[in-house]
């Protein structure tokens, strides 16, 4: 009890340290800043405990198994004197006199006491073996599942130790009344038949029947203990079931590769995922630059994995993939999840002139698909764990809508727009239907039921600033007129301090996403629990030098406050990390759970890291405990915002985090090996009875 009164001490001070559940879009904030080095101690911190609590089980089982075994060897001890003196005694009777009919009844006494006591030694040796083996290797070998439960103290030993004693209080019990007693009431009678008298004999009869009255009176307390159990505590003579919680079968793998034949690349991409995995992959989510031959690898991929469901897009540059950023040349990455619980149902659309109709029917379309699939599979319920979509730009925040709108609001919708190397229009999406479809205008989707909890949040790397004005007018969805009834870049260029001043002197309508990604726009976008606001960033693209427009990345609506932001490469590189340990921290399991995870990192945050980006690989791959994962560079980034919903932002992280729990939950007896989930009418038993031992 002080063990595990202390162990949840410490658990609670960890979770003071970092209050779980509280996301915050602004993690750099003075009242909230955590670096992504103290939120991976404190990970690890965690999961040292969790880890450590196997081991103080097992000692504190040492403990009562050590003195269980003591207790058995004294009691052997006893039976073996007691047996040893009613056999003297009856062999002192028969030398001593002629054969009668009382030493019959002697004789027979004897062989009742012996037997019983012969049983008890061969039960109570194997027992010690028993207890000999589960100390020393924490199960034990009657066990069907010859591994420990995780989670702290196995609920097997607990169970086979209130067996134990159960059986100990029925045998002592049998041997008081079936052995004790009735040497006692024929030797006291026998006694009192022939008088008192001296010599040996005599003594060693009066001895037998005081150890007799001896062993009675201990085995007396243990036929009291049995009427205790089995009438007033309802104790029951069956075993008592145990079942587990079983984690999620879910296993991610990553592979990637540089060859410039893009077939070859993408065999050789495949081949690694699959290693990791090593199993058929359930989904996967493929991304290449720009320039390889993408009808070619789709091909070859139809041919390696022709069942396996996958959707995805360009990257700009290349990815990050475990630690290291892969830039600077061709590439073909798979980051792939085998979940055969899971079920993945891709889609894909073109845009038209209404794109959150286009995403609104395509996304009910599969939905309707989907839920005749899911109906017939017991381990799929309800909405989509999640909805992974790579779009091409432009339209992002109606394609949300139109989702929200088939699915719900409250549906996570996860991914980046797909991009080139040179913004010149080369982005191309596709998903696996009809043998791999391509468009270069549209969207790839996937609704995503995994069988294991997800989490993922949508987080921008930069601060706001004090500098905010009130767009006054709009141009369409993305072209910012004016600001306060200003033109729109003599506000914003007022607030960087000049720095567009020189080229709003062009006549050019000059490109800004280098210049700008130092000082881009914001919007407030709600507040978390502790009533600070979060904010998604605007990417300003281009100067209207003609009218002193802005255009921007995202959807702006006239009368919406903006609010300009500022960050450093060192604030970008630092994020990501710290995006990943945040989602992690605030998601409920710990970083032992974590099996993969993907990412999405703005193409212009990335471009504005420089040389630094091979730190934020390092640094997200130590804040994911080194799992599988992979870090597309779109155009626009999609995720959910700490309030739940999913929206659309510009040099922003999206994290998508797989942990090992289940999302429903599955329980399997450890003795019979059957499985029950939680939506079975038998769970319920299972929970009332208390047989369920959770992770």
């Amino acid at each position: 009890v002080v063990v595990r009164v202390s162990v949840s001490v410490v658990m609670a001070a960890s979770v003071q340290v970092a209050p779980a559940r509280r996301p915050s879009q602004n993690l750099s904030s003075p009242s909230r800043r955590m670096s992504s080095e103290r939120m991976s101690r404190l990970s690890l911190s965690t999961n040292a405990i969790e880890g450590g609590l196997d081991l103080i089980a097992m000692e504190k089982e040492r403990k009562k198994l050590s003195a269980e075994m003591k207790s058995l060897r004294l009691e052997f001890a006893l039976d073996f004197v007691d047996a040893s003196v009613k056999s003297l005694v009856v062999v002192s009777v028969l030398t001593a006199a002629e054969f009668q009919e009382s030493h019959a009844i002697l004789i027979g006494l004897l062989l009742v006491a012996l037997f019983l006591s012969g049983f008890a030694v061969t039960m109570r040796l194997r027992d010690v073996s028993d207890l000999k083996f589960l100390v020393r290797h924490g199960f034990s070998r009657r066990w069907k599942k010859k591994e420990r439960i995780s989670g702290g103290q196995d609920p097997r030993v607990v169970r086979d130790a209130e067996r134990r004693q159960l059986h100990h209080f029925i045998f002592r019990t049998v041997q008081a009344w079936c052995a004790d007693l009735p040497w006692i009431v024929f030797n006291v009678n026998r006694v009192a038949q022939t008088g008192g008298g001296g010599g040996p004999a005599v003594v060693l009869r009066t001895v037998s029947i005081a150890m007799a009255g001896f062993g009675f009176g201990m085995k007396f307390a243990a036929f009291v203990n049995l009427v205790k159990l089995t009438l007033f505590a309802g104790v029951k003579m069956s075993m008592k079931e145990v079942w587990e919680e079983l984690p999620a079968d879910v296993k991610c793998g990553v592979g990637h590769s540089d060859t410039a034949d893009t077939a070859e690349a993408m065999r050789e991409a495949f081949k690694q995922c699959v290693g990791q995995i090593a199993d058929t992959p359930s989904f996967m989510v493929v991304t290449m630059t720009a320039d390889h031959d993408h009808r070619a690898g789709l091909d070859v991929l139809a041919e390696l994995a022709p069942n396996v469901p996958y959707s995805g897009s360009t990257t700009c540059r290349g990815t990050l993939i475990g630690d290291k950023a892969l830039h600077g040349g061709q590439l073909v990455a798979i980051w792939g999840i085998y979940d055969p619980d899971g079920f993945y149902s891709p889609g894909i659309f073109e845009y038209t002139e209404k794109p959150m109709e286009d995403a609104y029917r395509a996304c009910k379309k599969a939905y309707v698909e989907f839920k005749a699939v899911r109906d017939t599979k017991r381990n799929v319920h309800g909405v989509p764990s999640f909805v992974w979509v790579n779009g091409a730009p432009d339209p992002e925040d109606r394609t949300l809508a139109g989702f929200a709108k088939a699915l719900g609001e409250n549906t996570p919708v996860v991914g980046g727009s797909s991009a080139d190397n040179d913004i010149s229009g080369k982005w191309r999406q596709w998903c696996s239907l009809n043998g791999g479809t391509i468009t270069s205008s549209g969207c790839s989707f996937t609704l995503c039921f995994c069988s294991a909890l997800v989490q993922g949040q949508l987080f921008t790397g930069y601060n706001a600033t004090g500098k905010r004005g009130v767009v006054t007018q709009m141009e369409g969805t993305r072209k910012i007129c004016t600001i306060d009834d200003r033109p729109a870049i003599e506000v914003y260029n007022e607030w960087t301090g000049g720095h567009y001043t020189e080229l709003m002197k062009t006549t050019e309508n000059p490109n800004i996403l280098a210049e700008s990604s130092l000082y881009p726009l914001g919007q407030v976008c709600g507040q978390d629990e502790d009533g600070e606001p979060f904010y998604r960033s605007i990417h300003p693209s281009q100067i209207w030098t003609a009218t002193g427009a802005v255009q921007v990345f995202s959807d702006v609506k006239e009368g919406e406050s903006i609010v300009m932001m500022s960050g450093t490469k060192e604030n970008v590189v630092n994020r990501i990390a710290g995006v990943a340990s945040h989602i992690v921290r605030t998601s409920g399991f710990s970083l032992q759970e974590v099996r993969g995870s993907l990412v999405i990192f703005c193409a212009g945050a990335m471009m504005f890291a420089g040389d630094s980006i091979g730190i934020a690989a390092q640094k997200l791959s130590t804040a994911l405990g080194g799992t599988p994962y992979m870090g597309m560079h779109t155009f626009g980034e999609q995720g959910m915002f700490p309030d739940g919903l999913s929206r659309h932002g510009n040099l922003m992280f999206s994290a998508l985090v797989v942990s090992s729990r289940r999302r429903i939950m599955k329980v399997l007896n450890v003795d019979t090996g059957r499985a029950v989930l939680s939506t079975d009418p038998e769970f319920e038993r299972i929970l009332a009875q208390g047989c369920l031992h959770t992770m």
